[in-house]
């Protein structure tokens, strides 16, 4: 008999187990038939679990943007925003083996003269040599200046009779808290016991009063250190002088000629051109992130990961909001214009990036000559620091702080509505999908109990024909005897 079709179609319209023999009672392997089925109505899966993917990709690499653009932001406003680094002060000497500086918030720029006559030293009282390595127990008074004197009793040392190591006096000594502290020198004559202040200056000498039998002292007092800030006589319990000048705190490590030493409080260039710098590395840094994106290689699909050489498309090579962003960079760090406020005498106007020795390259990145900036701020220290902190609409600062507000604003920048964007169609994929399988689970049990009883009358067909033929005299059935 010849074969023929079951007239069973897929959801697509293509033609299901044709061609196959239904006449022979083997039937059909249901099992396989709907995994085929399935698998043909499930082909729209593939775009949107594929869709899927790329939106993964390009969420990372805008979040990754947006959190460049946040360090370039934190960047700039160092030096755009009034109490940045142009608000900061720094301290130099002309002679550091003498004395150096550090400023604190209150300090203001100005020329001092130091001059030290002597440091600050530490009070001390030392003991007369013990050959044998032992002295005698007893009471030991001390006094530190103009204190009251304290008394401890040294206690002797067990199994001796009223004796003590030197070792053992100076670690009795030290846990009482006295002000000093207590050790013991040792050289070729014999030993000695030290005592030496905790703090240094005059007020804080060592002055042992009396010892135990047999132990003397020699004392040694401390003295304060003696200068002059800007001609004014200073005396100092210690080598840190924090009130002299204001908001300036002197360290003193030696003593200078009379003519002194000069303490200069200006601004912290340094940390200037630093922050410049970290300006220069965010701005790079995105517009790098954005060129990748962009080098599009024909031979490669945009978004596609590879290890290729070749692959030099980035996942946002299409995206509008990526396009705009490296526009409104590019456009913002070439506007040239200056502070129409500043009308200060001593003041030249600067009006763009290239006069402080910030270029642009062919790429778009910059590139900062440290040596143009660092000169530009010894000769036009206020032309800069308006540059940058200036809030004109017109100005370089005041357009480029703009552009980050806009930017960065957490509701309405370009990236947040298209990360929103995306993750609207992400959704929308997730539900296609689940939609699709509720749908396909459904379709597997029809087609399954569809195919199962289709199965069974293809497995009895052989017999019903058989039976049919019979009846209709097709098929005789011929029984022999013998006669007698």
């Amino acid at each position: 008999m010849s074969t023929t079709s079951t007239g069973l179609v897929s959801s697509n319209g293509t033609e299901l187990i044709a061609g196959a023999s239904y006449t022979n009672g083997n039937g059909i392997n249901v099992s396989e038939t709907v995994s085929a089925i399935i698998q043909t109505d499930r082909a729209p899966e593939t775009a949107w679990t594929t869709d899927e993917t790329n939106i993964s990709n390009q969420e990372s690499a805008l979040t990754n943007l947006q959190t460049e653009i946040s360090t370039m932001q934190s960047a700039y406003q160092s030096l755009s925003d009034f109490s940045g680094v142009f608000d900061g002060l720094s301290a130099s000497s002309s002679d550091t083996s003498a004395v150096t500086a550090t400023v604190g918030s209150t300090a203001a720029a100005g020329s001092h003269n130091v001059v030290v006559t002597n440091l600050a030293t530490t009070g001390s009282s030392y003991s007369s040599e013990v050959t044998s390595g032992t002295i005698s127990s007893g009471a030991l008074v001390i006094q530190i200046g103009s204190g009251t004197a304290q008394t401890i009793n040294i206690p002797a040392d067990s199994g001796t009779s009223g004796t003590t190591t030197l070792a053992n006096a100076a670690s009795y000594i030290n846990e009482q808290s006295l002000g000093v502290t207590a050790s013991v020198i040792t050289d070729s004559g014999g030993s000695r016991l030290s005592l030496t202040s905790t703090s240094s200056g005059s007020a804080a000498s060592v002055s042992v009063q009396s010892a135990p039998s047999g132990l003397a002292f020699t004392n040694v007092a401390g003295q304060d250190a003696s200068l002059t800030v800007d001609g004014v006589p200073i005396d100092s319990a210690t080598n840190t002088v924090a009130s002299a000048i204001t908001g300036v705190t002197l360290n003193l490590t030696g003593t200078t000629s009379t003519s002194g030493v000069t303490v200069q409080v200006s601004a912290d260039t340094s940390s200037i051109t630093t922050a410049v710098s970290s300006f220069v590395t965010a701005y790079n840094a995105i517009i790098s992130d954005l060129n990748s994106q962009f080098q599009y290689n024909g031979t490669v699909a945009a978004g596609t990961t590879t290890t290729s050489s070749d692959s030099t498309s980035g996942v946002l090579e299409s995206d509008p909001s990526a396009r705009l962003i490296q526009q409104q960079l590019l456009d913002a760090i070439s506007v040239t214009g200056s502070d129409s406020s500043s009308s200060s005498s001593s003041t030249t106007a600067i009006s763009q990036l290239s006069q402080l020795g910030i270029t642009m390259n062919n790429d778009g990145t910059l590139t900062l000559d440290s040596t143009t900036l660092q000169s530009e701020l010894g000769s036009n220290y206020s032309g800069v620091k308006s540059f940058f902190e200036s809030t004109t609409s017109s100005s370089f600062s005041g357009s480029f702080n703009n552009l980050l507000t806009n930017l960065t604003d957490p509701t309405d920048s370009a990236v947040t509505l298209d990360l929103s964007g995306l993750k609207s169609n992400y959704t929308q994929d997730q539900t296609n999908v689940s939609n699709l399988e509720t749908h396909l689970t459904a379709l597997q049990a029809t087609l399954t109990t569809q195919y199962s009883a289709l199965n069974t009358t293809l497995q009895m067909y052989p017999t019903n024909l058989m039976e049919v033929e019979t009846e209709l005299g097709y098929r005789t059935t011929t029984n022999s005897s013998t006669s007698g």
